[in-house]
């Protein structure tokens, strides 16, 4: 499927947020213009190869092209027109003291661009010129407080989960933008920051202090159920997510405790009751494997599963059955990586990409 087909789209600065959001765009049909010579050079293409690094800058950037923009005067005005999407990653100060961004602000930029800018904390405010990244954003916006433990150190997430939120916000807004220029309205200025796309997804932190009148305790368990977590089992680590009665009352018979299954305080408070439950579900989870417990308490309906890593996701024989993964040529390495997630029709979404670097092979990281 070609959504986006004919859509012209400009990608500028660095980072994983505006390559993902570029990339999100191409796999709707979009073709995306990488701009090289702005900022120097991207540090993921320098990344040597092999690395994990260069991996990630050959997936952002498959099929996209680049074009040179000498500077950020004229150079940038020939590289932005015939383009119905801007998506720029610039330092802030610089998108917005550009003529571009100063004229959409006031209703006068080019009618049919929608120019989506990605900056650490925004295009205004005290923070406005901070360096800041993912991380920085995630513990600004509350994230990381509520990850861990309350007797230790808030914990890092894993991966890189605001920045692909980012790029994910960033896409949405690109499209949207696209929505009204289509109907007859003037093109935007679409001002999108890390920290405020890290406090947009993670929804728990500000809505128990606007609910509840306080701040949630750090905790691994589950701020209203239990079990509700990750847990520890024979061979690694599994989740059991039991939310609703039925869920608890089959798992309280399996693990040998049927009284708890009609004990009304385990039925409306399990939370309260948790180191009674760990000491009878731990030691069971101790006997068993993952692919055990999972198997046991899916044949109950009980929403549970295994703890993989990356390497045992890419074998997994549910996504593989699926079709999800899909081949991608780097530094003369074929590897695996995640195709787009949507299908409509039983079709990928990303079909059209593939069709593209199919039909014209490029560098695999896009040059700079």
């Amino acid at each position: 499927m070609e959504l986006l087909r004919d859509v012209q789209v400009l990608e500028t600065g660095h980072g994983l947020a505006v390559g993902f959001a570029g990339r999100l765009l191409a796999s709707l049909g979009a073709t995306v213009t990488r701009a090289s010579g702005l900022g120097g050079p991207d540090p993921l293409a320098l990344a040597p190869e092999g690395s994990a690094q260069h991996a990630i800058h050959g997936f952002l950037h498959e099929g996209k092209r680049v074009a040179p923009v000498a500077d950020e005067g004229a150079g940038m005005a020939k590289a932005v027109a015939g383009c119905a999407v801007w998506i720029d990653a610039r330092p802030a100060a610089t998108i917005a003291g550009d003529p571009f961004s100063d004229a959409h602000r006031h209703g006068t930029g080019p009618a049919g661009l929608t120019h989506v800018a990605i900056t650490p904390f925004g295009l205004d405010g005290p923070w406005r010129d901070k360096a800041g990244s993912g991380l920085v954003a995630a513990a600004a916006g509350g994230f990381l407080y509520l990850c861990g433990d309350a007797d230790r150190e808030p914990l890092r997430n894993g991966g890189h989960l605001p920045e692909f939120q980012t790029g994910l916000f960033a896409a949405l807004g690109a499209i949207a933008g696209l929505l009204s220029t289509e109907m007859g309205r003037p093109g935007r200025l679409v001002d999108l920051s890390l920290l405020e796309a890290v406090i947009a997804f993670q929804e728990r932190g500000d809505l128990a202090v606007t609910h509840l009148g306080r701040d949630l305790v750090r905790s691994r368990r589950h701020e209203g159920t239990h079990p509700f977590m990750v847990l520890p089992c024979r061979d690694g680590f599994c989740t059991i997510a039991t939310g609703t009665p039925r869920q608890w009352e089959a798992l309280a018979i399996l693990i040998g405790k049927p009284e708890w299954a009609a004990d009304p305080e385990f039925a409306l408070n399990r939370l309260a009751r948790a180191d009674e439950i760990d000491a009878v579900l731990l030691p069971w989870l101790a006997e068993r494997t993952a692919a055990e417990v999972t198997e046991a308490l899916q044949g109950l309906r009980i929403a549970a599963g295994p703890v993989l890593t990356a390497s045992q996701v890419l074998d997994d024989a549910h996504l593989v059955e699926r079709g999800f993964f899909r081949s991608l040529g780097v530094a003369g390495r074929d590897l695996r990586v995640p195709g787009f997630p949507v299908r409509s029709g039983g079709e990928r979404l990303d079909a059209r990409l593939l069709d593209a670097v199919a039909a014209e092979p490029r560098r695999p990281n896009g040059g700079n």
